[in-house]
């Protein structure tokens, strides 16, 4: 266990003395994302429109869900973008972070002395910026239709934050595994897929059972979920249990992700 602390921390120590370059290749592969395209930047909400426009019909009209009554909207489409946009973060960066590692080869084989742990963390913050960009257009459609901002609509950075940790703990893991076993990518497409049905971001949540729930609330985007609900469209404050439970799966997380990708880097530049 003191072992693995002290790999954590000299991990944690290289990626703050590369932040510089951190930074630097998060800006180019926002940039390259959108580099071509007619409309560039606007994609981080076009895309997450359309998926709310298919599942509000598909679930909204045709199946007759309804949001929850505790996030006070009766607005299924509201209701089905705030849960949307957290998980599609999410499954982005980790789709993203596993193919950051085989993806940069070159760098990883070539470049001597090169922190390879920076490559997901890269995949992440892009998708970060991404999502914070969706979130403004979002915010200013929930001011249309509601004319109402939360008083305590700030605390939802401290839930993209920890969003993000998660992700970059999971990023450290399946991008360290996908060297040596490339199904990776194959399973996590399945794993996500399933994941997001787990995810009460369609249906209300007083829809699951009441003996089932405590296994869904391990699920840690279920309290991303609620919290991005209660923030945007009450006035009210998540329950403090949401965000205790959010901070230590994802740090915890983050820490076996950390020690898991530093134990697999001595044989990448081999492998690959």
């Amino acid at each position: 266990m003191k072992q693995n602390l002290l790999i954590f921390i000299d991990f944690s120590r290289k990626l703050i003395k590369n932040r510089d370059m951190l930074k630097t290749m998060a800006l180019r592969e926002m940039k390259a994302r959108y580099v071509g395209s007619f409309f560039g930047i606007f994609w981080a909400m076009l895309n997450p429109l359309f998926l709310v426009a298919i599942y509000g019909v598909i679930f909204g009209v045709f199946l007759g869900s309804r949001p929850d009554p505790v996030y006070g909207t009766e607005n299924f489409f509201v209701y089905l973008v705030c849960g949307l946009l957290p998980f599609l973060f999410l499954s982005e960066s980790v789709n993203a972070t596993a193919r950051a590692i085989v993806g940069n080869s070159n760098l990883v084989k070539k470049a001597v002395g090169f922190p390879s742990e920076v490559l997901p963390l890269v995949k992440v913050i892009s998708n970060l910026i991404n999502h914070v960009i969706a979130m403004g257009v979002l915010l200013v459609i929930i001011v249309v239709l509601t004319g109402n901002i939360s008083p305590f609509l700030p605390l939802i950075f401290v839930y993209m934050f920890f969003t993000a940790v998660f992700a970059v703990g999971l990023g450290w893991v399946v991008s360290s595994l996908n060297v040596y076993l490339r199904d990776v990518q194959q399973v996590l497409s399945l794993v996500i897929r399933a994941w997001f049905f787990f995810t009460p971001i369609f249906y209300s949540t007083s829809a699951i059972p009441e003996r089932i729930l405590p296994i869904m609330k391990l699920n840690p985007m279920y309290h991303v979920v609620d919290g991005y609900r209660y923030l945007l469209l009450t006035d009210s404050l998540p329950p403090l249990s949401n965000i205790v439970t959010l901070f230590v799966i994802s740090f915890i997380v983050l820490g076996i992700g950390g020690v898991f990708f530093r134990k697999l880097k001595p044989g990448f530049a081999e492998v690959l």
